[in-house]
């Protein structure tokens, strides 16, 4: 009986070290995963809800979908950018506007 308990003591251990390496090749595994990913060049926290002139804008782009708030960013003649709501009729009537006579405007 002692002996049986000793064995089994002795693979607590074993056992313990067995699941940390497992534990950390995910872990691994995950970040390599997260690496190869493509993150978000830019994301909105807060959005301009004044409308802006579709004549100063140069260019707009999506946030990506990794983001936290749907949202366009607009990039204006002036060289300022703003993250605008892409629900609202004037960002859609903007983009709309841009695409049509800039070359610069993604098409999506």
């Amino acid at each position: 009986m002692i002996v049986t308990m000793t064995l089994r003591m002795k693979k607590i251990p074993v056992i313990l070290v067995v699941c940390m390496l497992l534990f950390s090749s995910l872990d691994v595994q995950a970040q390599q995963n997260n690496a190869g990913r493509a993150q978000p060049a830019e994301c909105c926290f807060k959005l301009c809800h004044v409308r802006l002139p579709k004549e100063g804008l140069v260019k707009f782009q999506r946030t990506h979908t990794f983001c936290a708030h749907n949202a366009v960013v607009f990039s204006m003649k002036n060289k300022m950018k703003f993250c605008v709501d892409p629900t609202q009729t004037w960002v859609q009537e903007a983009m709309d506007y841009a695409e049509k006579h800039t070359t610069t405007a993604p098409k999506q």
